[in-house]
């Protein structure tokens, strides 16, 4: 159930930051008529996340001993001016593994992140208790430190999810992966699990599953809010975007 759970917290996720990318560059773009001024404001909006994101690629590269080169944040052109991006790094061609691992580097660090956010600002470290989350952010939602830390979760997950060449590797890497464990399967090797490491499992599932629940509660709001901001400004002004 818990995978189950886990997997739907993920794919909504993944839905809001889609969605939200592209209706606050939609709002943007009906108030002011302006798609440069649209694209600025998610920039602006984003950029603790983009910071983290493209500081985590680089972090990575250089653990694994991969040569980094110039990191650019900013607006930047790409695939034919089609499509923008937010921040780049530059990292030396290496194997697929270590590409993996460097492309997954900003999810992983987002989710920390969010983790110590609500950990440290909160005291909420992964509580199984949905209404105990809610009361203690009821209880300080007078204060505008709050408010920013919802805000970083906002900024965080929208901008942690890895990019199209980030996501290049995986497949030679999983297939490769893959393939080791069905030789070493074939060959007889059982993996067995000790009862102290399938609770350490347990654990990482349950805290991941609070992080995503963080973030999808919040996202969600957030969506709520824009859609109704959205429609409101169209019927008012008839002025409305094609997404």
């Amino acid at each position: 159930m818990e995978v189950i759970l886990f997997f739907m917290l993920f794919g909504a996720m993944l839905f809001f930051q889609h969605w939200l990318q592209q209706h606050i560059q939609g709002a943007m773009f009906a108030v002011t008529g302006n798609p440069g001024c649209a694209v600025r404001a998610l920039f602006l909006l984003l950029l603790p996340g983009v910071l983290l994101h493209e500081f985590s690629h680089w972090f990575v590269a250089n653990l694994l001993g991969v040569r980094t080169g110039k990191i650019s944040i900013g607006l930047g052109k790409l695939r034919g001016n089609k499509h923008f991006s937010l921040g780049s790094v530059t990292i030396e061609r290496t194997d697929p593994l270590r590409e993996s691992l460097i492309g997954i580097a900003p999810f992983i660090s987002g989710l920390a992140a969010i983790w110590l956010l609500m950990g440290a600002g909160f005291s909420l470290w992964a509580p199984n208790d949905p209404l105990r989350v809610a009361e203690t952010l009821w209880a300080s939602v007078g204060d505008p430190l709050t408010w920013l830390a919802l805000y970083l979760v906002f900024a965080v997950s929208t901008s942690m999810i890895p990019s199209a060449s980030d996501r290049e590797p995986w497949g030679i890497s999983i297939a490769i992966l893959g393939g080791v464990g069905a030789f070493a399967l074939i060959l007889g090797w059982a993996p067995s699990l000790s009862p102290e490491m399938i609770e350490w499992g347990r654990r990482i599932l349950y805290t991941l599953i609070f992080v995503l629940s963080v973030i999808v509660v919040v996202n969600g709001a957030l969506a709520c809010a824009i859609f109704i901001f959205e429609w409101l400004f169209g019927a008012m002004t008839q002025r409305k975007v094609r997404y």
